[in-house]
């Protein structure tokens, strides 16, 4: 099983949605204006201290607070 992470302009989301139904993509999560600064793909020496920083967080925080963090391994499509 994979998980497939599509980020893309407004201008697309007709599209995106059109093709995951054509795919037969059983459900998809759709978040408008989301604020961000580009995409991350992570080499690995920078997943512990973020995993550090976010463990710090969510203990300062409280885990009722939803923070999820998750690694998934990447492959580059395009």
């Amino acid at each position: 099983m994979k998980l497939a992470m599509m980020i893309v302009d407004s201008d697309h989301a007709d599209d995106i949605e059109r093709m995951c139904e054509e795919c037969d993509v059983p459900g998809y999560t759709k978040i408008v204006d989301v604020l961000g600064k580009g995409i991350a793909a992570l080499d690995e020496h920078c997943i512990e201290p973020l995993k550090q920083k976010l463990t710090a967080l969510r203990d300062a925080r409280g885990s009722e607070e939803g923070l999820k963090a998750f690694i998934m391994n990447t492959e580059e499509l395009l």
